[in-house]
């Protein structure tokens, strides 16, 4: 690992120390446009009205982050890569020793947009192959393994895939998990869940309480693979809590309202409270200060207790419960 790379993870070290109090948040996400190549049947993260971030609006939010004291910078979409400034971006949070993150749906991987993504200091690759067939995913994923493995090995660039779990691609679901054991990439993986925009549902067919010989199947095959080593992000409770989460129980609580959450940046520099809910809130991040950051936070809180039981995203759940099991954090991290 370069000497930059430590001088990131020092800076996200310094950044949590700073969260404690709610003087900042750690993690920042730019969605520098909704956009998307894609039309996932039951995504509603997209719009291809969206106008996408200017240069001088991505700028300054990156060194607006900086002296917000934010370890990490996540870049999300729509699909960032066909925005015209993200190796720019990444380039320039690397400059100032922010860690980056990037997910893409990998239809627009190559070798070309691999290398200039590792090579401008891309830290965290995350690769979703829910759209198209999960087939065609593995073999794009394949026909890049060679380019992947050597961001990884020579740049330090780490990888994993995202994927979601339909009734209908479980089968799949076993023969990417396997391929991506083989190539030692972690996977994560979750439920499909219903849009809280009920307009923007498509044909999904949602997992009910009536699956529960195919969810059964499923938590069987996911236990075997946790407790086989296989480099699956989730714990076992998330796949087991899916019951809980069609009683609509309590049983967990979103990461945004604490001090290590999220703040998400849209064009204009304004604020999302949530990535799935695409709305706008009046905050402009440049205006921000430290005392803003409980304030914004308090808001969250008060819709999480608003819309927690209508969701079940597997990031989020995994976020809130790797917090509270942070021996099982490390186990995860270091020991498997």
């Amino acid at each position: 690992m370069k000497i930059y790379k430590y001088k990131k993870y020092l800076n996200l070290l310094v950044a949590h120390s700073f969260a404690k109090d709610f003087k900042t948040t750690p993690f920042v996400r730019i969605i520098p446009s909704d956009v998307c190549n894609l039309s996932c049947e039951y995504c509603w993260q997209h719009s291809n009205t969206s106008i996408d971030m200017t240069e001088i609006e991505y700028k300054s939010i990156i060194k607006k982050a900086k002296s917000m004291k934010v370890g990490m910078i996540t870049f999300l979409g729509g699909e960032p890569l066909l925005w015209c400034f993200i190796y720019d971006a990444i380039k320039l949070c690397s400059k100032l020793n922010i860690l980056t993150d990037l997910t893409t749906n990998g239809t627009l991987l190559n070798e070309n947009t691999i290398n200039k993504l590792a090579k401008n200091g891309l830290d965290y690759l995350n690769i979703s192959v829910d759209g198209i067939s999960t087939i065609k995913n593995i073999t794009c994923i394949e026909k890049n393994i060679v380019f992947l493995k050597k961001a990884r090995e020579k740049y330090g660039m780490k990888i994993r895939v995202n994927s979601v779990l339909k009734k209908n691609n479980f089968e799949e679901i076993k023969i990417l998990i396997e391929f991506l054991h083989k190539h030692k990439i972690p996977i994560s993986i979750g439920y499909v869940i219903p849009s809280f925009d009920k307009s923007k549902e498509k044909n999904v067919d949602f997992f009910s309480e009536d699956d529960k010989y195919l969810i059964e199947e499923i938590i069987c095959f996911m236990k075997g693979k946790i407790q086989d080593k296989y480099k699956i992000i989730e714990p076992l409770e998330y796949f087991e809590n899916i019951y809980k989460y069609f009683s609509k129980e309590e049983f967990w609580k979103c990461n945004y309202s604490t001090a290590y959450g999220w703040i998400n940046i849209i064009g204009g520099y304004k604020l999302r409270s949530c990535t799935k809910k695409m709305d706008k809130l009046e905050y402009n991040y440049l205006e921000l200060k430290s005392s803003d950051i409980k304030e914004i936070k308090e808001l969250f809180l008060k819709n999480i207790q608003q819309c927690n039981r209508k969701c079940y995203s597997n990031c989020a759940y995994d976020s809130y419960y790797y917090s509270h099991n942070k021996w099982k954090l490390i186990k995860k991290m270091f020991l498997n």
